[in-house]
């Protein structure tokens, strides 16, 4: 009897998380930082710097925070791309229970 064969991850080498991570990389050597200068201004480990850079993963949104919070960025300063649609849903917005005209009833 043989054992199956562990799966293997594979990383896409473009895409919104290489993409951003890249992002992070430019702003970085704008700012003559080196990614320690990062972990440290950002109260993180370098592992994290590494991995969001790397945008092989992403670490938790506090870690990504702190690290733009570091780079003098914010989600709202970050580029914007185009937001796609999952296939067969449709966005709606719905009052939510209680509010109407924009205000709580």
């Amino acid at each position: 009897m043989t054992r199956p064969q562990p799966r293997r991850r594979t990383h896409a080498e473009t895409g919104p998380l290489s993409e951003f991570g890249t992002y992070v990389v430019e702003r970085r050597l704008t700012l003559g930082l080196t990614q320690q200068d990062v972990a440290d201004l950002a109260d993180v480990g370098l592992s994290s710097v590494r991995t969001l850079e790397g945008g092989k993963s992403s670490p938790t949104l506090t870690v990504t925070l702190r690290i733009l919070d570091a780079l003098g960025l914010t989600l709202v300063a970050l580029p914007t791309g185009k937001a796609v649609e999952l296939p067969g849903q449709t966005a709606q917005l719905r009052p939510e229970s209680g509010v109407k005209n924009g205000r709580l009833a």
